[in-house]
């Protein structure tokens, strides 16, 4: 793929990268936090501290974090409200990034837009992340997982198309994946002229972040060389079934502030981070049937940008690519005894951190070992 040469936007603009999910968005925020100061002496910020936005674009749209009844809720208001101060002080060029802008429907789309320009009128320009919606299912049913989900995969898929655009499960996953519906949501807010799609399959693993350093008008470098600061992989077939049935398990006991600390950052992240799968692992098997369907979908998505008039860097034809499912892999929800110790030394780190939530990681301890090691064990004394 030839290197595509970006404008980049104006010295006083704002680059708003919404998303959408499983795009790369946690790579890009990573090389955008640990290149802050390095940005600045190019006159650019990265607002905040943490890695991403997330929490002012969750104030934003008013929906909650984590499980309402039990230590989820509603951020305040002022957690936007203090980045459209600061972006309002700020000298030269500004980039924020969240993925869960992309949810916003069109009033709240147009109020990002216009708090964030600010009485300065600052200009935006949006970036739109996508991928082939086929390739994004397992990682998105991944990623709700991590949030509680107890459904299986194929479960899973059934409900999302059962009525496309609409899921009971996980209601969020078509305000993210409906392509169409947010390039149209956001290029009513910001104009077409300055939105910009960057697709990034069949490209190189640089392109995006080459295109962001472009549009921030930084050396490419800057960004490149920190591409490497997070873990991408997807579970294996066996770690992923471990964390449903371990949800299955705890997740009507646990505050979600636990579940964070325990389940999300303790076995989910430390089975993912903490070891390189064997290539003999079965992975995630998508069925044609829903491969069907995302390319349906993602047909849809591609006629409906070619339509915009907004910018496309990348290959819009990837979005209509119809995947083939391939042959399943040994069916088995064994945990290797690897995964296993990593998740257990994740949960028992993770409970350092608060003495009162020892006695929990100790239940999740003894879950894990029972669902994971014991099975394992089995099958090898066989």
């Amino acid at each position: 793929m030839a290197q595509t040469l970006v404008t980049a936007i104006p010295a006083q603009g704002v680059l708003l990268h919404v998303g959408v999910h499983k795009t790369g968005t946690t790579a890009i925020q990573a090389a955008l936090a640990d290149a802050r100061e390095d940005l600045a002496t190019h006159d650019v910020r990265y607002p905040g501290k943490l890695q991403a936005q997330h929490r002012a674009a969750l104030a934003v749209l008013g929906r909650p974090w984590g499980w309402n009844a039990r230590g989820g809720g509603v951020l305040d208001r002022e957690h936007f409200d203090r980045l459209a101060k600061r972006t309002a002080k700020a000298s030269g060029r500004v980039v924020i990034s969240s993925e869960f802008f992309c949810e916003a429907p069109a009033q709240t789309a147009a109020e990002v837009v216009g708090d964030l320009s600010g009485s300065r009128q600052r200009p935006i320009q949006v970036v739109v992340t996508l991928r082939n919606l086929g390739k994004l299912l397992p990682s998105s049913w991944q990623q709700y997982l991590k949030y509680g989900l107890t459904t299986s995969y194929e479960k899973w898929l059934e409900d999302v198309f059962a009525t496309p655009g609409s899921s009971k499960m996980t209601p969020t996953f078509w305000k993210r994946h409906a392509h169409g519906d947010v390039i149209e949501r956001w290029s009513s807010a910001v104009g077409a002229e300055n939105l910009t799609v960057l697709i990034l399959d069949d490209a190189p693993r640089d392109y995006m972040f080459q295109v962001f350093a472009q549009l921030l008008d930084v050396p490419e470098q800057l960004l490149t060389s920190r591409m490497d600061l997070t873990s991408n992989r997807s579970m294996t077939a066996a770690e992923a079934e471990v964390l449903v049935r371990l949800n299955k398990k705890v997740k009507k006991s646990m505050q979600w502030g636990d579940y964070v600390r325990l389940v999300r950052r303790g076995v989910a992240l430390g089975m993912v981070e903490g070891r390189e799968p064997d290539p003999s692992e079965s992975k995630l098997f998508t069925p044609q049937w829903a491969l069907d369907a995302a390319h349906d979908a993602g047909n849809a998505a591609a006629n409906s940008i070619e339509q915009s008039g907004v910018q496309v860097l990348g290959n819009l034809e990837a979005l209509r690519t119809k995947l083939v499912a391939g042959e399943p892999g040994p069916s088995s929800d064994l945990l290797p005894v690897d995964a296993a110790v990593q998740a257990l030394v994740s949960v028992v780190d993770a409970s350092r951190e608060d003495p009162t939530t020892r006695e929990l990681a100790g239940r999740l301890v003894r879950q894990t070992k029972k669902d994971g090691i014991r099975s394992l064990l089995r099958k090898n004394s066989e």
